[in-house]
């Protein structure tokens, strides 16, 4: 898994490079506290808006063998930005990690 740096702020946009693909990761937090998250791969929207969820991958099953992103948290609590990069973390998993995981 690669860990993507995050800041602790509400609101960023990030880009990185993952086998083969150009990723650009929205990350918002709404008025209600809950942080949303959009992805582009290549260009094309993958998702957007879509709500956080701790410990669960972001994109749908359709998308998941070329690989995903989740929100890693301490216990069950919802990503909120002053924790990232303490007890939260974004990382992502390559297809063969992802398969791996279902095997395991």
């Amino acid at each position: 898994m690669i860990e993507l740096a995050l800041d602790a702020i509400p609101n960023q946009r990030l880009s990185a490079a993952l086998e083969g693909a150009y990723w650009e990761i929205e990350i918002k937090t709404l008025d209600n506290g809950t942080t949303a998250v959009s992805l582009w791969r290549d260009g094309e929207t993958v998702i957007q808006g879509v709500r956080a969820m701790p410990n669960r991958v972001l994109i749908p099953y359709a998308y998941r063998e070329a690989g995903n992103f989740a929100f890693l948290a301490t216990g069950d609590d919802y990503p909120d930005y002053p924790r990232f990069g303490a007890d939260v973390r974004l990382v992502y998993a390559s297809a063969a990690e992802l398969s791996e995981m279902r095997n395991a």
